[in-house]
């Protein structure tokens, strides 16, 4: 291996470490793909503590609803009261800031009967 390649599989390798450094979603109350009863909250799970920026609930094709109060506090899993849910299927998108500042986003879906 010369010395370019070996800078490369460096590179390659620091980049593939801080990609795995960033707040990953473990864990989900509504679970993603679950068929659930109305929930009451949302319990969302983090690989490191994350301040929740944001939290978004979409039924179908309808309009976003935004889901507040937010924790103040950052926290490694984090709840938030929901409004009344009406039967049919749900995307809860969230947005964090990881304890190493960067920002993570993603969405759960979930079905309510």
């Amino acid at each position: 291996m010369n010395k370019a390649n070996i800078w490369l599989a460096v590179l390659f390798a620091a980049a593939g470490a801080t990609a795995n450094a960033h707040s990953q979603l473990r864990s989900s109350t509504p679970a993603e793909a679950s068929t659930i009863a109305p929930p009451t909250q949302v319990v969302l799970g983090f690989s490191e503590i994350s301040q929740l920026t944001a939290l978004t609930l979409v039924q179908g094709p309808g309009p976003a609803l935004k889901v507040a109060p937010l924790p103040q506090q950052p926290a490694q899993q984090l709840s938030v009261g929901l409004p009344k849910l009406a039967p049919g299927a749900w995307s809860l998108t969230w947005r964090v800031i990881g304890s190493d500042g960067h920002i993570t986003h993603g969405t759960v879906h979930f079905t309510v009967k």
